[in-house]
Order: C-alpha cells, then structure tokens, then sequence
C-alpha cells in the first residue's frame, strides 16, 4: 500500500469513526428524563396508577421520554409546593389537589366549597364549566399545562370518637387541608389543624386532633380504621385534583413524543375517575369491616350545615373577584344547588 492510499484509509476511518460517535451523541440527546412528584404516600392508590402512567409513557415513546414517579417523602417538598415545583422547573410533572394550592391560586378553589358540590355525578357536571378558566390562569400564572382533571372522592370526617348529629363536632379538633374546610370547621363550632396527610395517623394517636377531613379512600390507605371509631359521611365536597406539566419543557418535546404524552394524559384521565370511585367503594367496604361506625346525618343536619354555608360562598365569590364570582355561579348552576 502507498502511503497516499494510507493516509488516505486512515482519513476514511477517522470519518467513520467521528461520525459513529455523532450518531451516538444524537441517540442520547433523543433520550429526555423527567421528574414527577405527587403528594400522596407511596402506597396510596393514586401514586400506583400515577407509576403505571409513567412506565406506560415511557413504554410508549420507546424509551425517549422517561418519567420517573417520586411520592411523599421521596423529595423535599409537599403538597403546596407542587404548583412552584413544576412551576420553577424543579419536577417536570405533578398533580396537587387545589386545595391545598390555595396559597398559590386562591381563586381557582371553587370546588372545594363545602356543600356545593358533593358527588361524582355533580362534580361531572361542574369541571366543564370550570376547567377551561383554571388552565388558563396556571397557564398564565405559573406557566404550567394542566393535562388531567379528576377529584378524589367525598370528602368526610374520620373521628376518634362517636358522633351522631352535627351539632357534636363543636369543640373538636380536626385536621383540614384547605382555607374553605378551616372556616366550615370554625362554622361549626368547632377548629381545624393543617398538617400534612403524613403526619395525621401520628396526630390521631397521640390525641392532638380528634379526626380529620379525607375521603375513605385515604382513610382506608392511611390504616385509620386502627384508630378512627367513626365516619361521619357529610360528603362536604370533592377533592378538585389536577396533573400538571410545565409548559417551557413539554414545548421542548419533538412534537411525535408531545402527541403521545397528550395522548396519554387523555387515556388516563377516566383511569383515574375509576380509580377513585372504585377505590372509595372498597374502602368503604373495608372501613365497616374493621368496625369503623358509617354515620349518615339526618337530612334536617345536611340543610343546617349547607344554610350554615351559604354566606361562605358569596363572601368567598366577592373576596376572588371576577374570576371567583364566575366560578362560584358556574359551580352553582352545573350542580343544581339553590
């Protein structure tokens, strides 16, 4: 061989080589892990369907977009951070139910209106009306895309104690997760302790609070049925819960993997509808199998206490402006309460 023809093979091979590793820096860079976290305990129903959500994503983008699921506990922050973590980029996705975002996006906390609306079938009907104006202000707001709307089941309170009638709760202690189940407690005579849902088995135990607002779902998954003697089923309302992406790093996306992402948010948004109902169901189920006492107050307790809420909404409509007083009527209209 020549020496022409040398330099020549080894120029070819240099170029074979430069672009090898070109293709394979290409490859990696088409590979994109993301971050979600979600505030419920790493055992709770919503955190298992929220992993299969991930590993089917990530099954369905072929590996190009990984999403890895955190629950509480498994990174420093909690539930009122989840908006600004997406928001700030520091988790890629989360959901949060908007009650406890209240710090954040006081006005978009329609739902969480004791007594307004209080089934499934109500709350159905109320998302429409309301959705369209809670992504637009996230999205306006913290710069997130909102891709799921569900709730979590009936809201109710998990007592250490017997209760039959609602003039019982005055002087109780209960855990809420929102400004609105604060104020229906302090309406009822009695007083609300926020802490997070980790710490209310704790609580419940060492006698700091007397029960606390979650639906049987939670309750069921938190193993209250080992403390809690009584479910008092007001069904005060639903838990407005939302899954979330920020906007600046799904516009980053090619836009094949952005389509299956949304196609997936969508497939999944009825999983989670089922998921709650179903789960509620069993749980209720379980609860009455470990002796837990399911008290349904009397239909003169469930007026008294919607008549006791009523001048809350209109307060609550008035002190959110615009954007509130439109939820609130919508709300009102779509779940047929006068």
């Amino acid at each position: 061989m020549s020496n022409l023809n040398w330099v020549r093979s080894i120029f070819v091979l240099f170029n074979v080589v430069i672009l090898a590793l070109m293709a394979g820096t290409a490859i990696a860079q088409t590979t994109v892990e993301w971050r979600y976290f979600t505030y419920f305990l790493p055992n709770d129903k919503p955190t298992q369907l929220t992993r299969a959500f991930a590993e089917d994503l990530t099954k369905a983008t072929g590996g190009k977009l990984k999403l890895t699921v955190f629950a509480a506990g498994e990174l420093p922050y909690k539930a009122p951070d989840v908006v600004r973590a997406v928001s700030n980029n520091q988790v890629q996705m989360g959901d949060v139910a908007l009650g406890f975002a209240s710090g954040d996006v006081p006005d978009l906390n329609v739902l969480q209106l004791p007594f307004l609306c209080t089934s499934y079938d109500q709350f159905d009907r109320a998302l429409p009306t309301v959705a369209a104006i809670v992504d637009d202000q996230l999205k306006q707001k913290f710069g997130v895309f909102v891709g799921i709307h569900w709730t979590m089941p009936p809201q109710n309170l998990w007592l250490n104690r017997p209760v039959a009638q609602l003039d019982n709760l005055k002087g109780m202690k209960v855990r809420a997760w929102n400004p609105e189940q604060v104020e229906m407690m302090k309406l009822l005579g009695g007083s609300a302790i926020s802490i997070t849902s980790a710490e209310v088995i704790p609580a419940l135990e060492r006698k700091v609070i007397d029960g606390a607002i979650t639906s049987a779902l939670s309750a069921n998954d938190w193993k209250a049925f080992e403390i809690v003697k009584t479910g008092y089923m007001v069904n005060m309302t639903m838990g407005h819960q939302v899954m979330m992406v920020n906007a600046a790093e799904m516009a980053k996306l090619t836009p094949d993997i952005r389509a299956i992402l949304v196609a997936k948010m969508k497939e999944y948004a009825p999983r989670y509808r089922q998921m709650s109902e179903a789960g509620e169901n069993e749980a209720r189920r379980n609860l009455l199998a470990n002796k837990v006492n399911l008290v349904e107050p009397s239909s003169e307790d469930r007026k008294r206490a919607k008549s006791i809420m009523l001048p809350m909404w209109d307060s609550w409509a008035k002190s959110h402006g615009k954007v509130g007083q439109q939820l609130v009527d919508n709300a009102i209209k779509a779940c047929a309460t006068n």
